[in-house]
């Protein structure tokens, strides 16, 4: 058989990576394989079929695309040119067995839910590691999670912490300095979480950090006055935003998780 294996993915793809690589090997069968990632446009995935299109020979996509446009074109793609196409949702050994028309060998499998919970977190973290502290706002309009907030709020950790259970997380620093993103005002404010804390409390840990990398502690960032008026500022920000606000003075970040999950969990799709 002549097979082909893609990875497609509009970030680094790592999990899915992983997952084509594992659910592979439970097949006694060779094949090719390329890695198509960080897809930005229409136009790159439009490169990425026809190439695609020039490989003669069986053809299974395992992608993680988030973009909806993009796995729309991918779906209609794929159904043309009968592929099997693999995302985390629709992944099943026994739809990948009948298209190779073989058997897994006789290892121990394990059930399918664990093995996608598995290598839908490690792109969880990369997506969490990507989106971190503002560096990208296009990861807010895919997100599952979007936490805000004033420097040493939490906000990495927490995300982190989430993109470890398998959450799409994004985080954004809310700077007096800086301009609000746009693309904040125009995802579901209930996906938005913002995180207080008491200014003594927060003067404190920005203290501890100037120390841990030998900077000055008498610094404006540590000073009493400038925090209480960043977190007054991240406040109305917000309440503007009608997203909710917690105070994670005297909350672990395992605690703020859990309140947080809880919350997600109940938005109807």
């Amino acid at each position: 058989m002549n097979l082909f294996v893609y990875i497609i993915s509009d970030a680094d793809g790592l999990g899915i990576s992983h997952l084509a690589k594992s659910t592979m090997e439970k097949f006694e069968v060779g094949y090719d394989e390329k890695s198509f990632t960080n897809i930005s446009s229409p136009e790159n995935l439009n490169e990425v079929f026809n190439e695609i299109k020039n490989d003669e020979g069986s053809k299974i996509i395992f992608n993680s695309l988030n973009d909806i446009s993009h796995n729309k074109n991918l779906k209609t793609f794929s159904e043309d040119y009968n592929i099997l196409t693999i995302d985390y949702a629709s992944y099943s050994l026994n739809r990948i067995s009948k298209f190779l028309g073989m058997d897994p060998l006789d290892i121990e499998l394990e059930d399918d839910y664990k093995v996608i919970h598995h290598y839908k977190r490690l792109d969880a973290l990369d997506f969490a590691i990507r989106y971190d502290d503002g560096r990208d706002f296009k990861g807010l309009e895919y997100c599952d999670i979007c936490i805000i907030g004033v420097s040493r709020s939490s906000k990495t950790p927490l995300s982190v912490y989430l993109a470890s259970i398998g959450y799409k997380v994004s985080n954004v620093p809310l700077l007096r300095e800086s301009v609000v993103p746009r693309e904040l005002f125009e995802i579901d404010s209930r996906k938005i979480f913002g995180l207080t804390m008491d200014k003594t409390r927060l003067q404190k840990i920005r203290e501890q950090r100037l120390e841990s990398i030998n900077l000055p502690k008498n610094s404006k960032y540590c000073d009493i006055n400038h925090i209480e008026d960043e977190l007054k500022y991240a406040k109305e920000i917000m309440e503007d935003l009608d997203c909710m606000i917690i105070d994670v003075t005297n909350k672990s970040i395992e605690e703020t998780s859990e309140y947080i999950i809880s919350k997600i969990e109940n938005i109807p799709n």
